[in-house]
């Protein structure tokens, strides 16, 4: 983790290809994806419905990943991930 609490990892094609089957490594726009940790599921949910109302790209409806977490993902006008997540509750 970095200073301010901002976290930066990377995800092989692989691993990638576990949620979004179909994936293609981009020889253009869209190489990039940013996540972003919301304050629970239901905040997961709402910010992507609300994104993909007013007109973003749904990639990934928001669905409870294996890793633990509620997950979607929309993609921004130039083709770059969006990444939203928050964990699951335990139990």
């Amino acid at each position: 983790m970095l200073p301010g609490g901002v976290r930066l990892a990377w995800d092989t094609v692989e691993t990638i290809r576990t949620f979004q089957p179909g994936f293609a490594v981009s020889r253009g726009p869209g190489r990039v994806s940013l996540a972003f940790a919301c304050d629970g599921p239901a905040e997961v949910d709402a910010v992507y419905a609300e994104l993909v109302g007013a007109g973003y790209e749904g990639a990934n409806a928001p669905w409870d990943a294996p890793w633990g977490m509620r997950y979607a993902i929309v993609h921004d006008p130039d083709g770059n991930g969006v990444d939203l997540f928050a964990p699951l509750p335990a139990g």
